[in-house]
């Protein structure tokens, strides 16, 4: 039977928007994190995250939904690094890192700025215990369209991560795959970035990817036990902050990497 002060925690309204949020964002975060990890794609996951700190800025300056804002930055970056990538004396991660750079001093000032709202935490750290109604319906309907995306790319990236020299051969191309993972991890960006914030959101994406990696064998074992794990994180670190008084976002991320930590404890499996 709960405690008072645990039946309390859950009869609230703001605490049980902030259950869901986490729900949803771990049930789309642990599985993509398994493709980034398998592709190599940790790099672009984390800056990507980064990236959108000017459009958060410039969003909270016009007093616009955050989301917009973080859509609008991930789109900026996704453009300049494409367009970086042309010259080919510049390497892949060269344009991410001087497009992200960039991207990211220039939040940096638009942050220091007079008008700035003084809650810029909320932009880096995120602000699950302030997400309404619209924002749980936004990063729900977002973290669905990842997860159909996913499921339709299976084959794609499963056969990129494992097979990538003969992947062609059975009509599949890479790059696709690399450049389909990307947009969909610009949209699962964009749905976290309001509960977890630009700074904190790629540990739910990335720890619990890393301990089920370790922990699991067979694939879809790995995709589903990678989902549970960043749900677990979420629930945990809300309780933690409850309990604790402490940031929400900063809790689930401590959560998501002490997971990994007890996952990568286990000698790693191959995955057949």
């Amino acid at each position: 039977m709960p405690s008072p002060a645990r039946a309390l925690m859950l009869s609230s309204g703001i605490m049980q928007r902030a259950f869901l949020e986490a729900i949803v964002l771990g049930l789309a975060c642990g599985p993509l994190g398994v493709w980034i990890l398998l592709l190599r794609r940790a790099y672009a996951a984390e800056s990507l995250s980064h990236a959108m700190l000017p459009g958060l800025v410039l969003a909270a300056l016009a007093g616009v939904p955050l989301i917009l804002g973080a859509a609008g930055g991930v789109l900026v970056a996704a453009g300049g690094i494409a367009l970086v990538a042309r010259d080919a004396r510049a390497g892949g991660d060269v344009g991410v890192a001087v497009v992200v750079s960039g991207l990211f001093g220039l939040g940096g000032i638009l942050a220091l700025s007079p008008e700035t709202p003084p809650r810029l935490g909320e932009l880096l750290f995120g602000d699950l215990l302030g997400i309404t109604n619209g924002d749980l319906v936004a990063a729900a309907a977002l973290s669905i369209g990842v997860l159909i995306a996913l499921a339709a790319a299976y084959r794609a990236l499963t056969a990129t991560a494992f097979a990538r020299g003969s992947a062609q051969a059975l009509g599949i191309r890479p790059a696709r795959a690399d450049l389909a993972l990307l947009a969909v991890l610009a949209v699962t960006t964009v749905a976290a970035v309001q509960g977890l914030g630009n700074l904190l959101l790629v540990a739910l994406v990335l720890a619990p990817a890393a301990a089920a990696l370790n922990l699991a064998q067979r694939l879809p074992s790995i995709l589903a036990l990678s989902a549970a794990l960043a749900v677990v994180a979420g629930i945990a670190g809300l309780i933690i902050s409850y309990e604790l008084e402490i940031a929400a976002g900063a809790s689930i991320a401590l959560c998501a990497v002490a997971l990994s930590s007890l996952g990568l404890l286990k000698p790693k499996l191959g995955v057949p």
